[in-house]
């Protein structure tokens, strides 16, 4: 399926609309560094698909450090929307078919990150004018890989889950989206980018 044979089109908003791995990332540390404790990177860019507390949570078990969760949860998200406004980056492919697809077909974004991140990252990206609607994992309460928040991006775009193209860069994005009964396309394949550039 392509974005002109959707009915809709869902994006993922981290890594597939904005090159933001860098700006959580630092985030992570820095509420990390109020603890005393410190994300290695390599260890992060294989988890990067996961919500803020699934993250949080693996990390503590994983290093075995007793830390206080909540306030990591709450520092990183503050953070990243404080530096979303100067390191937000729109990832130019799928900006661009974004920009093209604006009042030909409904365009939705569907985030594992909360409200207000996601806000700020599309504001700091200069893409917030675009999208008809925008769910986060704080109004569909489960992340994915549950299919939650593709579901209903699909709802309120009023378009049926199998006429929805989405376009996601994680495995459970990936996930999320087959299991909404959806298309989708990984980003992350330089096919999918030299495809969607002909659209």
């Amino acid at each position: 399926m392509t974005a002109h044979d959707a009915k809709a089109v869902i994006f993922d908003c981290d890594g597939t609309l904005a090159l933001t791995a860098n700006l959580h990332f630092d985030a992570f540390n820095a509420a990390l560094a109020r603890q005393g404790a410190h994300m290695n990177r390599e260890w992060y860019d294989a988890r990067k698909g996961l919500d803020r507390n699934d993250l949080i949570t693996e990390f503590s078990a994983q290093h075995a450090i007793e830390l206080d969760r909540a306030r990591i949860v709450a520092d990183s998200r503050a953070i990243t929307v404080e530096r979303a406004a100067h390191s937000a980056v729109e990832n130019p492919p799928v900006a661009n078919l974004a920009r093209r697809l604006k009042g030909t077909v409904p365009i939705a974004v569907g985030s594992n990150a909360e409200t207000d991140v996601v806000r700020a990252i599309l504001r700091g990206a200069m893409l917030d004018q675009l999208f008809d609607v925008v769910v986060t994992v704080v109004e569909a309460l489960h992340p994915k890989p549950s299919p939650a928040i593709f579901l209903l991006a699909a709802e309120r775009l009023a378009v049926a889950p199998n006429e929805c193209l989405v376009l996601e860069d994680s495995e459970q994005g990936i996930e999320a989206a087959i299991a909404a009964g959806m298309n989708v396309l990984d980003v992350r394949l330089p096919e999918t980018l030299s495809r969607i550039d002909t659209w």
